[in-house]
């Protein structure tokens, strides 16, 4: 059978590797899921609650049920609004929301190929990344991150593939644009991978110079018009150009003089409950009286003012941050967490072998790595917020253990007395 398998033209190889991938994540998934005991959607979760809220009172508000504090900005509006139409349909999110999510692990894992064909010309370190994924991969349909990743993966894949085309590019950049997004919509912050990406494929691709700018521009255009009536909304309701209005909030309530590293320790000390309008009546009259960008401004403030007068301490909690983005707190899922920790730790020989082997992708990688998780280091950490780069980790992995496995191969020809025969990607 492997034998037959190489013998398939290579397209049919990639469509072959992909399928598999995809099943055995959809598998994988389903048996995960047996306990739904897991998964919460009720207090705490706030896309969750605006979503309820829209179906109850049809306004996208109220994050912190069951307190009312009006209409929000405090979360990027697609996921909310897709589990709300779940409710109205299901009438209970859980079980479809769930089976959303796999389905959305599955598309990722079924990419993985593909992202590894635009990054090395090669599948074989997407085939072990996938691997890895599945392993790995998140169980959290209260939250958009299996939908965001998925989305990502696609616009990667399908940015690689309709650059390099000039037939029909203008349309192909509106699609590239709306994939775009979606992702700005699920998660404003995954929009700088993404255009760090189509920046990277001009930049190093064989595009000719004004096709890809058009491209670009056309990309970046139709980004911001998928964005722009959230952007209307917010400033019909509190007269500023605003995406979310949570940054003041969370980063209060990472840094004061209570605080800890991460989410689950802030939570088990108590201060998370007093800073953080999710448990404090004081937080959310504070809200209510102020209106919610005027509160994000206000706790912004006094963030800044606190970090001044304690960068000590804010030194020790971001530098623990910046540990625990990397490697996340593995109490909670413990197994799953502990493979990030694998693939991190994986991904650094892979990125000397990518820079050995001068493979031009590695400084896009860097840059993802060096860019996206400056927020994240600055509030609590949590595992999700790893998870939209973490195929970023996942290919480098991938593509070390792929030369591993060729080198091993190589040895035992050569051992036997063999010709090598030459590896196709």
């Amino acid at each position: 059978m492997p034998s037959l398998w190489k013998t398939r033209p290579r397209r049919d190889r990639l469509n072959d590797a992909s399928l598999a991938l995809f099943i055995v994540a959809w598998l994988a998934g389903l048996a995960y899921s047996i306990n739904p005991g897991r998964f919460g959607f009720g207090h705490g979760f706030e896309m969750a609650s605006i979503a309820k809220n829209l179906v109850e009172r049809n306004t996208f508000g109220n994050p912190f049920d069951p307190a009312l504090t009006g209409p929000t900005a405090a979360l990027p509006p697609l996921y909310p609004m897709f589990l709300a139409f779940l409710i109205r349909v299901f009438g209970w999110p859980l079980p479809s929301a769930l089976i959303a999510s796999i389905g959305f692990n599955a598309v990722t894992a079924g990419l993985m190929p593909r992202l590894a064909k635009a990054f090395f010309q090669d599948m074989r370190p997407g085939l072990i990344a996938g691997c890895l994924w599945i392993a790995a991969m998140p169980m959290m349909p209260q939250w958009d991150i299996s939908f965001t990743v998925a989305a990502l993966a696609l616009g990667c894949v399908f940015t690689s593939e309709s650059l390099r085309r000039e037939d029909g590019s203008q349309w192909l950049a509106v699609g590239a644009g709306a994939i775009g997004g979606i992702v700005s919509l699920l998660n404003p912050v995954a929009t700088i991978v993404f255009l760090l990406w189509v920046g990277y494929l001009i930049l190093f691709g064989r595009a000719p110079a004004q096709h890809a700018v058009r491209y670009f521009v056309t990309v970046a255009a139709v980004i911001g018009m998928c964005n722009a009536p959230w952007l209307l909304r917010n400033y019909r309701l509190w007269h500023a150009v605003v995406l979310r209005t949570n940054f003041g909030m969370t980063v209060y309530s990472s840094n004061n003089d209570c605080a800890a590293p991460s989410l689950s320790q802030s939570g088990l000390n108590g201060c998370y409950q007093r800073t953080h309008p999710i448990a404090s009546e004081a937080e959310v009259q504070l809200i209510r009286q102020l209106g919610e960008v005027e509160y994000d401004r206000r706790r912004t403030a006094d963030t800044v003012a606190w970090v001044r007068s304690h960068p000590g301490r804010f030194g020790q909690l971001t530098g623990a941050r910046i540990v625990e983005f990397w490697f996340p707190d593995p109490t909670l899922p413990g197994a799953r967490m502990y493979l990030v920790w694998a693939v991190t730790l994986l991904s650094v020989p892979g990125m000397i072998v990518m820079f050995r082997h001068r493979e031009t992708v590695g400084w896009l990688v860097l840059a993802i790595w060096l860019i996206y998780p400056l927020t994240y280091y600055v509030v609590v950490s949590a595992d999700r917020y790893r998870y939209p780069i973490l195929w970023t980790s996942l290919l480098p992995a991938g593509y070390y253990l792929a030369g591993l496995w060729l080198r091993w191969q190589t040895m035992l020809y050569k051992r036997a007395g063999d010709p090598v025969p030459q590896a196709a990607p």
